[in-house]
């Protein structure tokens, strides 16, 4: 059985694919994710786009992740990458702390922009009526460079999120994360919600 088949819904309030997603979820050595995503943008303009990302844990502690995107209307598109290094494991009373080192190449109409940056990330489960959930906070920071102008911006947010079992799905290979974030320097904020299918 071709265990490629996912179904991923995100709606988002910003073309730019989530940073964080669902890179500070748990998942076994060599576990994948095919995420087919819906966005809808609000910062510059109201319009709808789509794309793909894909999530691995490549090694212990190191979850790598690659997202596509692209716009209705303003021939945006976007290409990430990211690579999630985990510095303390979660524990009872501890919990997971990570950092996020992640590229994000973007087009949105006649501009081109490249943004470099990290995310660093603390993760604690808890038990929510029942069910266990994995809030988290990030706060993602680079330097966005203007292609045309070589112009240098700062760039700076923070992000709130969680991922849990879906519910009614009858068994933990489909994952709902919940995500959102503020942009500390432009109208870019966003509000996320991915419907993910890992498997080995």
């Amino acid at each position: 059985m071709n265990k490629f088949i996912l179904l991923t819904l995100l709606i988002s309030l910003n073309l730019q694919a989530s940073v964080v997603g669902v890179s500070t979820h748990p998942i076994g050595q060599d576990t994948k994710l095919l995420t087919a995503e819906m966005s809808g943008f609000m910062s510059q303009r109201r319009e709808m786009g789509a794309g793909l990302r894909y999530t691995q844990q490549v090694d212990e502690g190191k979850i790598l992740d690659a997202a596509v995107s692209g716009g209705q209307d303003s021939r945006g598109f976007t290409f990430g990458m990211g690579l999630d290094f985990e510095l303390i494991h979660e524990e009872i009373q501890r919990p997971r702390v990570s950092v996020k080192p992640f590229f994000l190449q973007e087009h949105f109409e006649r501009t081109n922009s490249t943004l470099v940056g990290f995310a660093p990330t603390i993760r604690k489960n808890m038990v929510l009526v029942g069910v266990e959930i994995f809030p988290y906070l990030a706060l993602p920071n680079g330097i966005k460079i203007d292609n045309q102008s070589s112009e240098f911006v700062y760039s700076s947010s923070l992000t709130l999120g969680t991922s849990l079992p879906f519910p009614g799905a009858q068994n933990d290979r489909v994952i709902l994360n919940v995500e959102g974030n503020k942009d500390f320097g432009a109208n870019s904020d966003y509000v996320a919600a991915l419907v993910s299918w890992m498997w080995n």
